[in-house]
């Protein structure tokens, strides 16, 4: 089944790259903050830190469907080791570099004004590791390295113009791990919820 996932959302991102080069029009930009969920899940609870991001939209295909690239970033802030035995604490943040393509369900208007779209995409994680402290089993500290991982993303969002040509914009955004390393195990559950202020052109 992740299989058909993962051929559904890179065919559906290569037709909206190809179709947005083709008759590209830069439709808005928005700046975006909300949650994200982090790689740390020590204690078994869900952690959540706060999650800005950047997009740019091209709506193709008669505005029915809309390309979007993005960037996103998080950090968990952990700047103290955690005091277990033989236990080395890392702290991670993460650049997220993608692609959605969105289907818009219906057009806005002044009666309508709320429009909805579900959406699914394609993203890079550049995952940086820093070593805070603590001692494995070696009795070694930990290094600092980089690491990668890429998911498929769906989900939902809304957008309402407010006062033309400022909107308000929300998603709720679930990454799927398309890999088996233990990063791709990471991005498993993450999931994040935003809202923003989009400027269309």
């Amino acid at each position: 089944m992740k299989k058909w996932f993962i051929i559904i959302g890179v065919v559906i991102n290569l037709i909206g790259v190809n179709s947005t080069f083709a008759q590209f029009n830069l439709n808005n930009i928005s700046a975006n903050i909300g949650i994200i969920k982090t790689i740390h899940n020590i204690d078994q609870d869900d952690k959540y830190v706060v999650y800005p991001e950047v997009q740019v939209d091209s709506d193709i295909l008669n505005q029915s469907i809309r390309w979007t690239v993005y960037w996103g970033y998080w950090t968990d802030g952990i700047n103290q080791a955690f005091i277990w035995p033989d236990y080395v604490t890392y702290s991670y943040n993460s650049h997220i570099v993608g692609t959605r393509l969105t289907l818009l369900l219906g057009k806005s208007s002044i009666k309508r004004p709320l429009q909805i779209g579900i959406f699914t995409g394609i993203s890079h994680h550049f995952i940086s590791v820093k070593y805070i402290g603590g001692f494995g089993l070696d009795g070694r500290p930990g290094p600092d390295y980089t690491a990668g991982a890429t998911t498929l993303e769906v989900g939902l969002n809304a957008e309402v113009q407010v006062l033309e040509p400022i909107g308000i914009r929300g998603g709720i955004h679930q990454f799927i791990a398309l890999g088996s390393t233990e990063y791709d195990r990471m991005e498993k559950n993450r999931r994040a919820i935003t809202v923003g202020i989009f400027f269309a052109f």
